[in-house]
C-alpha cells in the first residue's frame, strides 16, 4: 500500500496551485512515477447592501454605511474605500453609490444600492407686535425666526400684511406672501398692529365785548 500524502505549493490567492507528490511512496519493489495536477482557488463572492439614510435639508450628511448581505470575508481581509452619493442638496431621494468600496482581487464584489433621503426643514416665524397712532402711516411690519434656522444662503421672499382698517383697535398682522423655497416647511405665528387714540388739544380764543353788546363768536385753535 501507499504511504505518505500529497501536498501543494503554498498560497491562498486565486489561481492554480500545483499539487506535488510530497512523501507519497511505495516500498522498494516499485518504481513510482507521479503526474501532477492543480488545486485551483476560485473567486469568493461577497454582496454588500447600502443602509438607507436620511437627513434634514441643510444638515451635514450622515456617515454612509453598508452590510454584508451575502457571503463573508476570509482570513483577515477587509474592505477599502467608502460609499458615495449622487450630488445634490434639495429635498428628495439621492442614490447612494458604491463609490470606491472594494476588496482585493480574490473576490467578486456585488453592490446593492439605497437612498439618502433629504427631508423638509422646519422653520417658524413670528410677527413682531406693532403700534401706531390713529391717522399715522403704518410702521414696517417685521418678523423673527423663532424655531429652526435657514440653510446655506437661503432667504425669505415677500412681506407681511395686515387686515385693512384705520380705526382704533388691534388689527391682525398676516403672513401674506412671506415664503421660503420648496425645501422648507414654513409656519407662521401672527401678532397685531394696534392703532391707538390720537391726542388733540384745543385752546379757546380770548374774547371781549362792550357792555350791552351781543356776544362775539366764540372760537378756538388746535
Amino acid at each position: 500500500s501507499f504511504t505518505g500524502s500529497l501536498a501543494r505549493v503554498a498560497g491562498e490567492s486565486v489561481g492554480p496551485w500545483a499539487i506535488t507528490q510530497d512523501d507519497v511512496s511505495l516500498n522498494s519493489n516499485y518504481t513510482l512515477s507521479y503526474v501532477g495536477a492543480d488545486l485551483s482557488i476560485g473567486l469568493r463572492s461577497v454582496e454588500i447592501t447600502a443602509d438607507s439614510k436620511s437627513k434634514t435639508y441643510g444638515d451635514v450628511d450622515p456617515v454612509l454605511t453598508y452590510l454584508i448581505t451575502t457571503g463573508s470575508l476570509a482570513f483577515t481581509d477587509s474592505f477599502a474605500g467608502s460609499l458615495a452619493r449622487v450630488a445634490g442638496e434639495s429635498v428628495g431621494p439621492w442614490a447612494i453609490t458604491q463609490g470606491d468600496v472594494s476588496l482585493n482581487s480574490n473576490y467578486t464584489l456585488s453592490y446593492v444600492g439605497a437612498d439618502l433621503t433629504i427631508g423638509l426643514r422646519s422653520v417658524i416665524i413670528t410677527a413682531d407686535s406693532k403700534s401706531k397712532t390713529y391717522g399715522d402711516a403704518d410702521p414696517l411690519l417685521t418678523y423673527q425666526i423663532t424655531t429652526g434656522s435657514l440653510a446655506f444662503t437661503d432667504s425669505f421672499t415677500g412681506s407681511l400684511a395686515r387686515v385693512a382698517g384705520e380705526s382704533v383697535g388691534p388689527w391682525a398682522i398676516t403672513q401674506d406672501d412671506v415664503s421660503l423655497n420648496s425645501n422648507y416647511t414654513l409656519s407662521y405665528v401672527g401678532a397685531d398692529l394696534i392703532i391707538g387714540l390720537r391726542s388733540v388739544i384745543i385752546t379757546a380764543n380770548s374774547k371781549s365785548k362792550t357792555y350791552g353788546d351781543a356776544d362775539p363768536l366764540l372760537t378756538y385753535q388746535i
